[in-house]
């Protein structure tokens, strides 16, 4: 099963500013939702922001942070961590809205 899972190298360490598009994507949209008529507007930013959500989900490697603020030397015991946070986020999101 180890065997099958991704190559991790590539994924950037999880920073604040690695999400910062992310953030300021969702405080705009919810932003928008305080003003009237602009539904259009928060329909078209919802792609930006599926997209943004994906991208630091794939491309970050969440493990490399908390081995950081753990104090553990290699995060190897905790690659777990960026697959929970990929697979546990959608299965949220539908067990909130069934």
């Amino acid at each position: 099963m180890l065997n099958q899972l991704p190559d991790l190298s590539p994924r950037q360490p999880f920073t604040f500013t690695a999400t910062l598009p992310l953030v300021v994507t969702y405080l705009a949209l919810a932003a928008l939702a305080i003003f009237p008529n602009t539904f259009t507007l928060k329909l078209s930013l919802l792609p930006v922001i599926i997209w943004q959500a994906w991208r630091c989900a794939i491309g970050l490697d969440l493990a490399e942070r908390l081995a950081q603020l753990l104090g553990i030397q290699s995060s190897q015991v905790l690659n777990f961590w960026n697959y929970l946070f990929v697979v546990r986020s959608p299965l949220l999101c539908q067990d909130r809205f069934s």
